[in-house]
């Protein structure tokens, strides 16, 4: 387990991603490093209920979900100031032209290259208690 960057433990993370062995090995590897999962879902509208409702901290994005493509999540979880990733084959061109700010891991990722985006994620992102939950 890596000791470099903010500690994941304990940490609240939303999985959005269709292909259930990527699901398995991103829950095996959120396990190891004591987070706690929400999802995985693997439909938009699903996953836009929970980035709109529950506490989440930071949270993992496929781009594309049952053929559709994951920006309503992205958009809320940026309505509650969660920060968040996409995992993409794609690359950078995954993202829309107008969203610079959205960051991609490309798809096949090392582990260690997850987490430290993770963590640069939770680092730059404002302050947030509870996950975004402002009443």
């Amino acid at each position: 387990m890596s000791t470099e960057g903010p500690m994941l433990t304990g940490l609240r993370v939303l999985v959005v991603e269709d292909e259930m062995l990527v699901s398995l090995l991103i829950e095996e590897m959120l396990i190891d490093h004591a987070c706690a999962i929400i999802g995985p879902f693997a439909s938009v509208p699903a996953a836009v209920e929970a980035a709109m409702t529950e506490e989440i901290d930071v949270a993992l994005l496929d781009v594309n979900i049952g053929g559709l493509k994951v920006y309503p999540v992205a958009n809320a979880l940026m309505a509650r100031r969660i920060p968040f990733l996409f995992l993409s084959g794609y690359g950078e061109s995954a993202v829309p032209k107008d969203r610079p700010e959205w960051r991609v891991c490309s798809k096949p990722f090392r582990e260690g290259d997850l987490i430290e985006m993770m963590s640069q994620q939770l680092a730059d992102a404002p302050a947030q208690a509870g996950g975004g939950a402002d009443v």
